[in-house]
């Protein structure tokens, strides 16, 4: 059977799906009932856990792990509109083939071109679940948890329109913090989250089995990588692009002051804004700390926010309890010990930090299996998800 998404399949994978009663009916499911029904309805896929982030989207299945991490990008035809790659590959077309472009469907942690968005999740679904054309699990997507309401309906409507046939929307700092094994709704303990991410800084306050407080800012890796990509512009008149920018941030990235830390140095190479040939510099530890400091510093401020939104009486209990760091960002050098400077609470790199979101995700998805209603009963609108399950570690 093809895959999706080989080139000429845009066409045929955009047309709309059918509620998911019109299809149990289509299928004489809607006539089975008991569990009959149910475990033929569950034969429609493996229950998936989604975490849609700005630069990489992961996807966990029951009893199979996290089988998928790929670049949210897609590589789209000029003069066509068909879509001709997904992740990795269109990645690598970048800059390559003038005769594509390349979309980014999911900006700010929710989708913000709907058609796009919804082949890349039917897409990674089908491809991952075996099933191309039955494919309709259950769906556990994990959004920031100030989601606008306009980010709502789209995800929404990608999501139900990729085949879900049952949708829960699970905030970040909660995933995150199951995932991390950190909060159950039997522990009364405090805890304080803070996803770094590529658009979006999510931090909660999570206790007694609930999200008790939570602010959400736009800014994360990639604004660091716009700030490099700027000094180099700036200060050498060389145009650089943001992976290599990215690249270097990775390499030799650390927040100031480094203190015993020792300067490392990387090469990149860019654009003479002048001649428009090709050229080499050389960036340090030290300029790439200059680049940062702006952006990092509203991520720490953020994070400060965050907190001071806690009642007198779980505020007594942060400074013993912390911030444990999630997201592709939060391994920066030199970041935990800045939030430790400026708010006056420790702060540390939690385990897994890229995968917490989607791991928790997944749990979920375990942990509310027996609560369900059956498939036959379930209607089209989706659960968020704020108050935690009973989970079994």
């Amino acid at each position: 059977m093809p895959d999706p998404c080989s080139p000429g399949r845009c066409d045929s994978l955009t047309g709309a799906w059918a509620s998911p009663r019109d299809v149990r009916a289509s299928t004489g499911l809607l006539g089975f009932s008991g569990r009959l029904g149910d475990a033929m309805w569950d034969f429609a896929g493996r229950d998936t856990a989604i975490d849609m982030g700005s630069a990489t989207v992961r996807m966990h299945l029951r009893d199979r792990g996290v089988v998928c991490r790929e670049p949210s990008l897609l590589a789209r035809c000029r003069h066509t509109g068909r879509i001709l790659a997904l992740g990795g590959p269109a990645q690598e077309m970048a800059g390559r083939n003038p005769e594509v472009t390349l979309v980014r469907p999911v900006r700010e942690g929710a989708p913000t071109e709907t058609d796009a968005a919804e082949y890349m999740m039917r897409a990674l679904v089908r491809r991952h679940q075996k099933r191309h054309y039955t494919a309709r699990p259950r769906l556990v997507v994990t959004v920031p948890s100030g989601l606008s309401a306009v980010h709502y309906r789209a995800l929404r409507f990608s999501a139900y329109q990729a085949g879900a046939r049952r949708l829960t929307l699970l905030p970040t700092p909660i995933a995150a913090a199951i995932g991390m094994g950190m909060t159950s709704s039997m522990r009364s303990e405090v805890t304080v989250i803070a996803n770094i991410g590529a658009d979006v800084t999510d931090v909660g306050v999570i206790a007694f089995g609930g999200l008790v407080t939570s602010h959400t800012v736009l800014i994360g890796g990639s604004a660091l990588d716009r700030a490099i990509v700027d000094l180099v512009r700036r200060e050498h008149q060389v145009s650089l692009s943001h992976s290599a920018a990215e690249a270097a941030k990775l390499k030799v990235g650390a927040v100031p002051p480094l203190g015993r830390r020792p300067v490392k140095q990387v090469e990149v190479n860019g654009r003479d804004i002048a001649t428009g040939m090709p050229r080499t510099i050389v960036l340090t530890t030290v300029d790439v700390g200059r680049a940062i400091a702006g952006p990092v510093a509203e991520i720490v401020d953020a994070i400060g926010v965050g907190v001071s939104g806690c009642s007198p009486e779980i505020s007594g209990e942060l400074l013993s309890v912390g911030v444990t760091l999630t997201g592709g960002s939060a391994r920066l050098p030199g970041l935990d010990r800045l939030i430790r400077d400026r708010t006056g609470l420790g702060a540390r790199v939690g385990d897994d930090t890229g995968d917490a979101a989607v791991l928790g995700a997944g749990e979920v998805l375990r942990a509310t299996r027996s609560e369900d209603k059956p498939a036959r009963d379930s209607a089209p609108n989706p659960h968020l998800l704020t108050t935690l399950p009973e989970l079994e570690y």
